[in-house]
C-alpha cells in the first residue's frame, strides 16, 4: 500500500542522474535521490523540479505517486517562485481558517 514499484531506472553514482548500487550485492539500484531540482538563478520561475513519488504523503491521495514516471524518465515540472505565476498556474487551492 505504501510502496510504489519497483520500477526500472538508470543512472550511476558519479553522474548527474545519481543512483546507486553495490556490486557485492548485485547490480540492482538500491538508492536514489528523493528529489531533483534545477534552479535558474537568473530567472527563478525558469527553475524545474520533480519528487520521487508525488506531492502528497497520504497513500490514498491521487498525488501520492503521480510524479514517479516523470522522475523515472528524467523529466521534471516547473518550479514557480513568483506569486502571480503560482496563482495563475494553480489547479487547486486550500484555504485554512481557524
Amino acid at each position: 500500500m505504501f510502496n510504489v514499484g519497483p520500477v526500472d531506472t538508470s543512472g550511476g553514482q558519479a553522474i548527474v542522474n545519481a543512483t546507486g548500487w553495490d556490486a557485492r550485492n548485485g547490480y540492482q539500484v538500491d538508492w536514489v535521490p528523493s528529489m531533483r531540482m534545477i534552479v535558474d538563478l537568473s530567472n527563478l520561475d525558469g527553475s524545474r523540479w520533480v519528487q520521487l513519488t508525488g506531492e502528497s504523503g497520504h497513500a490514498f491521495s491521487a498525488h501520492y505517486h503521480d510524479q514517479l514516471e516523470l522522475w523515472r524518465t528524467g523529466r521534471n515540472l516547473p518550479m514557480r517562485w513568483n506569486r502571480d505565476a503560482i496563482v495563475h498556474e494553480s489547479v487547486d487551492h486550500l484555504t485554512l481558517r481557524p
